[in-house]
């Protein structure tokens, strides 16, 4: 899970131009606070578009880890799950939830270097 960690991080640096720092404020302020590549649909729905895959991967081993019944749901426990009226607004919000995985991620990784 490590690897996909760092693919996703590697991505989201990749898309928005952030360096470690923002990824990390990203994760403790909230993905909605406005950050480079992560701002406006355009960019949420390409950074989704481009990393299906990854993002799924990431949603399937989170949701089972922590005893979701199914992906869906464990989505639906998102802050802002509830502001999806379209599939852009569905991207958008799991392209945010990448972008806090990515930076809570790092915290961890700085925290057990402690």
């Amino acid at each position: 899970m490590a690897d996909l960690y760092k693919d996703l991080v590697k991505a989201v640096k990749k898309h928005g131009g952030l360096d470690d720092q923002e990824l990390m404020d990203a994760a403790e302020h909230g993905a909605d606070s406005g950050w480079g590549g992560f701002t406006y649909y355009k960019d949420t729905t390409e950074f989704y578009d481009k990393h299906e895959e990854l993002i799924w991967e990431l949603l399937e081993e989170q949701a089972d880890s922590m005893g979701s019944k199914n992906i869906m749901e464990f989505i639906g426990g998102f802050s802002k799950a509830d502001t999806i009226e379209s599939l852009d607004t569905f991207k958008n919000l799991l392209a945010w939830y990448a972008l806090e995985e990515a930076g809570r991620y790092l915290l961890d990784q700085k925290e057990s270097r402690r």
